[in-house]
Order: C-alpha cells, then structure tokens, then sequence
C-alpha cells in the first residue's frame, strides 16, 4: 500500500511540475550555450554579415566584382620570335635566348606566302570561258577555266615584270585581264617564352640582327 501511495505522490509531483513549465511564456525561456574559447570565433550568418558590413565596404566589393567576375583570371603574357623557315636558325636562336635566360618552346604555324602574281580574266559563263580558251590556245596561250565562276587563268609568274607581260600580250586580243598576288601555305617556326621586361632590349637587337624575324607579343599557349 506504502508503494502505491509513493508512485501517486510521485505522479502528482511531475504533473505539477510539467504544468508550470507550460505556463511560462516562449520568451522568458533562454537557451544558455557555454561559453567558446577564446581562439574560436563564432559562426556567422549572412545576415549578420550584412548588418555588420558599411555601405562603404559593400560598394567596395560590388564594384570588384563587376570588374573581376569570381573565376576570372588575368592571362599571362608571351613573346614569339620568328618565323624560321629551317630549324637550324631556330636551334642558332633558341641557344642564345637561353643565354639571356628565358625558356623558349617551339611552335610551328602555316601561313600565307606570296609566291608571285597570276594573270587571270574575270569570270564568265562557262560556254564564254571556253570559247575565249579556244581562242587563246590558237595564238598559243595556254589558259584553264578555274573554280565554280569559270575564271581563267593564264599563269602564275614569279618575277612580276614577267606577269607584266603576258598581260599586255593578253590585252592586245581586246581581252581585260588583270594582276592577282598568288600566295601558298608554308609552315613556319616560332620560338614561343615569357617575356621579361628587363630584356626587351636585346631581345630587339636579336630581330634586328636577323633580318625577317619579328618580336611578337601573344597569350602564353
């Protein structure tokens, strides 16, 4: 009987307490962290980033932003010497770059040579272009029809007096032919480094020692 009366009393004391702590209102009841060492600094919200910030910071970082996105990154700098026709010139030079201290790597590119001057008569029907080739290979003028517009051309001349020439004999049948340059692909070497400013100097004085060769400035491959 004795337990029976302890577990009511027992029961009747949680009651009381479970109810008095229903009765107190939300903000009297605190939550109380103990306190962070002091090496820790304590996490904070972006809100509370915010409020901290000044208007002047905040301007600061926009205007940083606008002008340097997040992931851009400034492209470093290279100098191209060149061009080489033959690697033994490129290997001549990269040995004395090495000397000044800069690392080169070659780099071969195709471009564009001027190998002399076609003379060439405006497009045309196809029919008209080959009656006017009939015409010419009687006076002994070898002449094609070329491309999809029916030009045709009369020859490719390295010496541009030669070209010259065949034009003026051209122009006496009351044709009206005309002067192109004709250029072809080569390839080309290139010794490719980082430039350093205080040798931009004798790197000037290496391309003017060398005819043909140029300094170039380009973004680092």
């Amino acid at each position: 009987m004795r337990y029976v009366i302890f577990l009511l009393v027992t029961m009747n004391c949680a009651y009381f307490t479970w109810q008095v702590f229903l009765n107190v209102p939300d903000k009297e009841v605190e939550r109380v962290l103990s306190p962070l060492p002091p090496d820790i600094k304590r996490l904070v919200t972006l809100r509370e980033r915010d409020a901290q910030q000044s208007p002047v910071e905040a301007r600061h970082i926009e205007d940083i932003t606008a002008t340097q996105p997040p992931g851009a990154v400034t492209p470093l700098t290279c100098q191209a010497l060149g061009p080489f026709l033959a690697e033994p010139e490129l290997k001549a030079l990269e040995k004395r770059l090495d000397k000044l201290g800069l690392t080169a790597k070659p780099q071969t590119r195709y471009e564009q040579e001027q190998v002399g001057y076609s003379v060439l008569l405006p497009a045309m029907q196809y029919e008209e272009a080959l009656q006017i080739k009939r015409r010419l290979e009687k006076e002994d003028i070898t002449a094609n029809i070329i491309g999809m517009e029916n030009v045709i051309s009369l020859g490719t001349f390295r010496d541009k007096s030669q070209a010259e020439k065949k034009l003026a004999s051209v122009d006496t049948l009351g044709l009206d032919p005309h002067l192109e340059p004709s250029y072809a692909k080569r390839s080309a070497y290139w010794l490719v480094f980082q430039g350093q400013d205080n040798k931009n100097e004798s790197l000037a004085g290496l391309a003017r020692k060398n005819p043909g060769l140029r300094l170039e400035e380009m973004a680092c491959p």
